[in-house]
């Protein structure tokens, strides 16, 4: 998503340098409008032959694609409490978190870049389900994975398979 007017005042924007950046500018306003990254949180389940849920995305972007299970997080929500309600609307799981495994960027589809929250989940309860913007959803094996659209899943899923083998 582009900027072109001030969020405050809606006037055009410009590009005015700032230390070694040039950076969008409101001259009425007289403020710098900082592009920053989106937070957007990422789940891992495993089961227990450490196969990989994945669902099948019903929106795009990457419609059709098995990604993680993801979304964005809300403005007044904090990221565990994000990974537990995507989890639930995407998969019909309910989880808890087992920890977090990194902080990812990734160059976004809607947004400039964005900051993905990987979470190592344990499922509490619940049967897989596909929801929300899922159609489908299903364990996969490291070894018959399918192309991950997301570089940060495909780097997420790679850190995993590397934790699980050492």
């Amino acid at each position: 998503m582009e900027l072109h007017h001030c969020p405050q005042c809606g006037e055009q924007l410009t590009t005015k340098k700032e230390d070694t950046n040039n950076r969008l500018y409101c001259q009425v306003c007289k403020v710098f409008v900082y592009e920053n990254p989106v937070p957007v949180v990422a789940g891992v389940i495993l089961d227990t032959e450490k196969n990989i849920l994945l669902i099948k995305r019903g929106v795009e972007p990457c419609i059709g694609s098995w990604t993680l299970p993801s979304g964005f997080i809300e403005i007044n929500e904090k990221p565990d409490e994000c990974i537990i309600r995507e989890i639930k609307e995407e998969t019909n799981l309910d989880c808890r978190i087992k920890n977090l495994l990194g902080a990812y960027q990734q160059k976004g589809w809607r947004y400039k870049s964005v900051i993905v929250l990987a979470y190592l989940l344990d499922i509490l309860r619940g049967e897989p389900k596909a929801g929300d913007d899922a159609v489908d959803i299903q364990y996969f094996s490291y070894e018959n994975l399918p192309d991950i659209p997301f570089q940060s899943h495909g780097v997420i899923i790679e850190d995993v398979i590397g934790k699980k083998n050492t």
